[in-house]
């Protein structure tokens, strides 16, 4: 079972990669940090949404769309310790990637 500390972990993340996400502006996010973006969102997409493509709804939701895939990786939203786990390793990858 995943400790209630990886949960927190990712908890963390999401609020992260939230604040970092918004923020960016788009010559940063055309300077390849939409790339890093939209491959996490295909990565989180086959852990937690079965490999469901994710719509290019456009910059203004990239942030929402990152939430929302690693929220469903929690154990309170019914993932396994391995999704958990895996949505932790790609959001702190991100996180590394768009600094």
């Amino acid at each position: 079972m995943v400790t209630t500390a990886r949960a927190a972990e990712l908890h963390e993340e999401v609020r992260r990669l939230r604040i970092r996400v918004t923020a960016l502006t788009t010559p940063q996010l055309d300077d390849g940090r939409r790339t890093h973006i939209r491959t996490a969102l295909r990565r989180l997409s086959d852990v937690g949404a079965h490999g469901r493509p994710v719509p290019d709804l456009g910059d203004r939701v990239l942030a929402d769309q990152v939430v929302v895939l690693l929220t469903d990786c929690l154990p309170e939203y019914g993932a396994t310790d391995q999704q958990t786990v895996r949505a932790l390793r790609i959001a702190q990858e991100l996180r590394q990637d768009l600094a």
